[in-house]
């Protein structure tokens, strides 16, 4: 079992035992949180897990009726209950598990449940942070937490990160050994938290991106073309918000900084297999390791550029 420590880590924890079930909700989360079932005979406890530089995602199952709950959460917390009955109170709001819902760090929780699957992300506040400074281009934006989930939006958005990184990040144990698609995920699911719930104003006037932002920008993506960053270090490396630079990128060479990265990453991913010596190289591998998570996608996208499948070039 990894200890999610770890700079990435993987957590399973299958259980009829109460005890159990909160020691690992307590290295889940952080914190000890109380678990009451009612009847103890119906209880069950499933959970599933994956961290990874202060983001951790988990999926959990429990059979019977329960309540839980805990004083403080160290981080922030983002919840759905994807299956069964669930309602939770945190502060002074409340509501129903099937939407979306947000736990602010130093904030208590109580939740009633019984049948649950519940998917739940952990973020600490530097992550919150700095996806809200790429996403700004302010330094230090002011972050909301007061009322937060009276003001949710785009539920579904929530819901389907949620469900993508329960069957990516969590149920691919390959994914250990993809560091860049792993960054892409994560920073997708983060951008989709503070779209979900307004923590940070995005909507403030921000300054334009300059052409001496963009040459930033594209000289952080050359030094760390291996290296799983994000749209967000790269903003945040040239000085602006990620909204500035795709429209600077848009400007300049008519695609988004994404798409930019991702011609970088395909030429590196054709001048590796145009020189593999090693019989055991192959094609899925040599995709994920420069950020392609669909083999298939991968093939189209280099058939496009270069005239030939990826394993055409591989044989030649």
């Amino acid at each position: 079992m990894d200890d999610l420590e770890t700079p990435y880590s993987r957590r399973i924890a299958r259980t009829t035992s109460i005890d159990e079930a909160r020691h690992s909700m307590r290295d889940l989360y952080g914190t000890a949180l109380a678990l009451v079932a009612d009847p103890p005979a119906d209880f069950r406890y499933e959970a599933a897990a994956v961290a990874h530089d202060g983001f951790s995602a988990a999926t959990l199952r429990f059979g019977g009726s329960c309540r839980s709950g805990t004083e403080s959460f160290p981080d922030l917390v983002v919840a759905h209950a994807a299956a069964g009955r669930h309602r939770w109170r945190a502060g002074r709001e409340s509501g129903p598990g099937s939407v979306p819902f947000l736990v602010p760090p130093g904030r208590d929780l109580r939740v009633e449940f019984s049948g649950l699957h519940i998917r739940t992300l952990r973020i600490d506040g530097d992550t919150v942070r700095r996806t809200a400074q790429a996403l700004t281009g302010a330094e230090s934006a002011p972050l909301r937490y007061d009322g937060i989930n009276g003001d949710s939006r785009h539920h579904a958005l929530m819901i389907e990160s949620l469900r993508f990184v329960e069957a990516t990040l969590i149920a691919d144990p390959s994914l250990r050994d993809a560091p860049l698609v792993r960054a892409q995920i994560i920073n997708q699911t983060m951008t989709s938290v503070l779209a979900a719930f307004p923590i940070v104003d995005l909507t403030a006037p921000r300054p334009t991106a300059t052409s001496r932002a963009v040459r930033r920008a594209i000289s952080h993506m050359e030094q760390h073309l291996q290296d799983p960053i994000s749209i967000a270090d790269i903003a945040i490396a040239a000085g602006v918000s990620t909204r500035a630079l795709q429209s600077a990128f848009q400007r300049q060479f008519e695609m988004t900084p994404s798409h930019y990265l991702r011609r970088m990453r395909l030429r590196a991913a054709h001048e590796e297999l145009r020189t593999a010596t090693d019989a055991r190289v192959a094609v899925r591998d040599v995709a994920r390791r420069w950020g392609f998570v669909h083999a298939g996608r991968f093939a189209q996208l280099y058939a496009d550029q270069y005239g030939e499948r990826p394993s055409e070039t591989l044989r030649r």
